[in-house]
């Protein structure tokens, strides 16, 4: 059992899904069930176990249904385009495979480093290699002007040799 140990579930698309909410109480259960299902088995999003889809009385045992209503409820979720079939005909839903998926490509990207966009094919990216464009150097500390300078209030206010307003002046009369 190789599942997921949580996932992002968002309730809105569950309430908004028109699918969903033309069957009934029962197969909307019954669909949650096989969401459940799905998750927690291999592969992902796949109702099945161990990679074989399930029959309907493995089904009704796994879900708590009962084996005489799982069909009529089965039907009536597939009706509604609720869940799609393989071509082996394993149920699956297809926001969890899409998701799954996803999951699966930003995992390899982080084993890369992230951002596949931000690195070349070789996996290194010019900024691991040192080269930053000219000017950019964030570490490059920049000259403080004679203003900046005469208004250091590193040692206090009261430490200041020159006023304020006289500073001013000194500045614009040697532009």
């Amino acid at each position: 059992m190789s599942g997921v140990v949580w996932s992002k579930f968002f309730w809105q698309d569950w309430e908004t899904d028109p699918a969903v909410r033309l069957c009934s109480l029962a197969a909307q259960g019954l669909w949650m069930r096989m969401l459940c299902i799905a998750s927690a088995h291999d592969p992902i999003g796949y109702v099945a176990v161990a990679g074989k889809g399930l029959d309907e009385t493995s089904l009704a045992r796994l879900t708590g249904c009962q084996e005489s209503e799982i069909a009529s409820l089965l039907g009536e979720l597939d009706r509604n385009g609720v869940f799609s079939r393989d071509r082996q005909g394993r149920i699956y839903s297809r926001r969890m495979t899409r998701d799954a998926r996803n999951a699966a490509t930003a995992k390899k990207n982080g084993k890369k480093g992230g951002n596949p966009t931000l690195s070349n094919s070789s996996g290194n990216s010019n900024w691991d290699k040192g080269s930053v464009k000219a000017g950019d150097n964030p570490h490059k500390p920049r000259a403080k002007s004679q203003f900046e300078k005469s208004m250091d209030f590193s040692q206090g206010a009261c430490a200041q040799k020159k006023s304020t307003r006289q500073t001013i002046l000194e500045v614009f009369n040697d532009a």
